[in-house]
């Protein structure tokens, strides 16, 4: 935990930054897309990767892959985009690969995602079919047949299921996975609460969904909205009323958090991921919704290095500051057009 008193000199610097911060007029979404792609293409550097937030000289392949495709689709950077693709060639296996040498398939489904932006071929893309590795981590046995990837789904399962689909939907031809009795679907759909609600993972499917003292785990927004992108992205409509379960686990402020409830807090990662999975299932465009995202941004009268980012909401009273994960899921919901198809819209229109 981060002391919370400071210097004064501190304080009055944090406190004339919220000031400007809340001068600035929320933006209109094209204001708000363009400001975003402009921080994300800030975020590259002479190697055309991102670096780690947490350690300058490590890279953060994943937020790489992510900003690349998230350029495309907002149609700003893209010379950026591809060359971070690139670059991206030459680290398949220390993005895509977990300590005991396995496929890490949420890694794989990133990539392709990125490949697929920029009109490339998932299947020949720095020597690896990026496609055949995905599909090969499906588990063809047991409880979670048809679950993508070897690792523990405690904490992602569902999230990483809906990645997975959402990323085979944008290949073609079609791929096996997605073709037949189609059990990675069926593992999904499988997984939905009785209202609608997802969790990162339910590892019985006979009892209600609930929370787990144990994990800490529940029905959360972040799950639920990519389970539903994933499922839509293949034309596999999920059970019951989601639409309705995102309504009432919407936040008094206009947004949604990771947990959801009318008084929790909401944040810019999981109001532009539950806004995206609106959209897909054709929600009316949500004002509300939308004014709350980017609100989250920092604003013109900011300094450049962070113009046009999303802050995510501090657990204590240390400065906002610009958050690359949550800017980039805020920027999801943003786009000209559906997740994850969106993102190849400038593939051969812009």
């Amino acid at each position: 935990m981060r002391v919370i008193h400071r210097a004064a000199a501190t304080a009055v610097v944090a406190a004339l930054a919220l000031v400007l911060i809340a001068c600035d007029p929320p933006p209109q979404p094209p204001q708000a897309r363009d400001r975003g792609a402009a921080w994300l293409v800030d975020q590259f550097g002479s190697d055309d990767l991102i670096a780690a937030s947490f350690d300058p000289t490590q890279r953060d392949l994943g937020g790489t892959a992510y900003a690349a495709s998230n350029l495309m689709a907002l149609g700003s950077g893209r010379g950026q985009a591809r060359a971070a693709v690139r670059a991206l060639a030459g680290h398949i296996d220390e993005y895509a690969v977990d300590a005991n040498g396995d496929d890490l398939p949420g890694s794989l489904a990133r990539l392709i995602i990125a490949v697929e932006s920029v009109g490339g071929n998932p299947r020949a893309f720095g020597g690896e079919d990026l496609v055949a590795r995905l599909q090969a981590t499906m588990r063809t046995t047991g409880a979670d047949a048809g679950l993508f990837g070897k690792q523990d789904p405690t904490f992602d399962g569902d999230f990483r299921q809906g990645l997975s689909l959402a990323a085979l939907s944008l290949v073609r031809p079609v791929p096996a996975a997605l073709q037949g009795d189609r059990p990675a679907v069926r593992w999904l759909r499988r997984q939905q609460c009785d209202d609608g609600s997802f969790m990162s993972y339910r590892a019985h499917l006979d009892q209600p969904c609930a929370f787990d003292p144990a994990t800490f785990a529940g029905v959360d927004t972040n799950s639920t909205a990519l389970a539903v992108l994933g499922l839509q992205a293949v034309h596999a409509p999920e059970r019951g009323d989601v639409a309705a379960w995102f309504d009432a686990v919407r936040g008094s402020d206009g947004g949604w958090s990771y947990s959801g409830g009318t008084d929790s807090g909401s944040d810019p990662a999981s109001t532009g991921l539950v806004l995206a999975a609106r959209e897909s299932l054709g929600t009316a465009i949500d004002q509300r919704g939308f004014d709350r995202l980017v609100s989250f941004q920092f604003g013109p009268s900011t300094s450049a290095d962070r113009r046009g980012s999303f802050w995510y909401p501090p657990f204590d009273n240390s400065p906002r500051q610009p958050n690359l994960l949550a800017t980039d899921d805020a920027l999801g919901a943003l786009q000209i057009g559906v997740w994850p198809a969106s993102v190849r819209r400038c593939v051969s229109s812009c």
